[in-house]
């Protein structure tokens, strides 16, 4: 045991014997560089290379070809500017905003696209009528907008087709009255019953067929607009089995409905849109 202890150190001290010597800095021999104290360096730095590679070819420089062999040229590519975390998010947070800004506009208006006003206004140059309807000739914009008194006055692009556009002053009370008289008569107006859909497969059982058809009489005796949709599913295809599950879904609902337009078979689905009969509902 202590004769392995021995070979164990002895093992150490070469190998550290070995690590210091390779670890010593090389020392040029000074009589055999001459009076000069400075080591010359082992490669050419890439100035003096450049240098001789000059002047190996006249002083000149070999100039750098401006098109690649294959005939593009070698144009810089432009990076979008980087945006961080937080400049992201704010981006993000306005567009949701306009977003939401926008389809607010949108039911306001009725389902119409809103016209621009004041700031909304794309065009510098715009043709400016009073509120009288008096038109005032060109003007730019931002003066327009710095002299109206924006608090009782808006400005309103409606004419976008003319050249420059023309824009009209309106009195924000007036505008006010108009859009809540327009959605009080949208409320008051009948809603449209939405049209429903019941898809069918054409090997559906009978048990799961009138389910469907039972489901397909309580929204037709409410009035509701129903499209029964035969489909086909998988490999195997039948037009005239699609037919024969829509005949006898129309014989079942024919009590019930009436047929708002012929059937359609198409490649892969039978359908068929019907109208339900309003039921009145028993006098208590």
């Amino acid at each position: 045991m202590f004769s392995s202890r021995l070979s164990l150190l002895s093992l150490y001290s070469r190998r550290a014997a070995i690590h210091n010597s390779a670890s010593c800095s090389y020392r040029p021999n000074e009589s055999s560089a001459g009076s000069s104290n400075t080591s010359r360096p082992l490669f050419k730095s890439f100035a003096e290379r450049l240098g001789s590679s000059s002047s190996s070819s006249g002083g000149r420089q070999a100039p750098l070809p401006s098109k690649f062999p294959s005939g593009a040229t070698a144009t810089p590519r432009s990076r979008p500017p980087m945006l961080s975390g937080k400049a992201l998010l704010q981006q993000k947070i306005q567009e949701r905003i306009k977003e939401r800004l926008d389809k607010v506009r949108k039911e306001e208006s009725g389902g119409q696209e809103r016209a621009a006003r004041d700031e909304e206004i794309k065009s510098a140059i715009i043709t400016l009528i009073s509120e009288e309807g008096v038109v005032l000739g060109a003007h730019p914009l931002a003066k327009v907008l710095h002299e109206m008194d924006r608090a009782q006055n808006t400005l309103v692009l409606v004419d976008p087709q003319q050249d420059p556009p023309a824009c009209r002053v309106f009195s924000r009370k007036l505008i006010y009255e108009r859009e809540r008289l327009a959605r009080k008569q949208r409320k008051a107006a009948p809603k449209q019953p939405r049209p429903q859909t019941i898809v069918l497969s054409e090997s559906i059982g009978v048990h799961d067929l009138q389910i469907k058809i039972n489901r397909a009489q309580e929204m037709l005796a409410k009035g509701k607009r129903v499209t029964m949709v035969v489909e086909s599913k998988g490999r195997q295809r039948s037009s005239e089995k699609r037919a024969e599950v829509g005949a006898s879904i129309m014989k079942q609902l024919a009590q019930h409905a009436s047929v708002c337009a012929p059937p359609v078979l198409e490649p892969n689905s039978w359908s068929v849109a019907l109208q339900g009969k309003a039921v009145a509902s028993p006098a208590q």
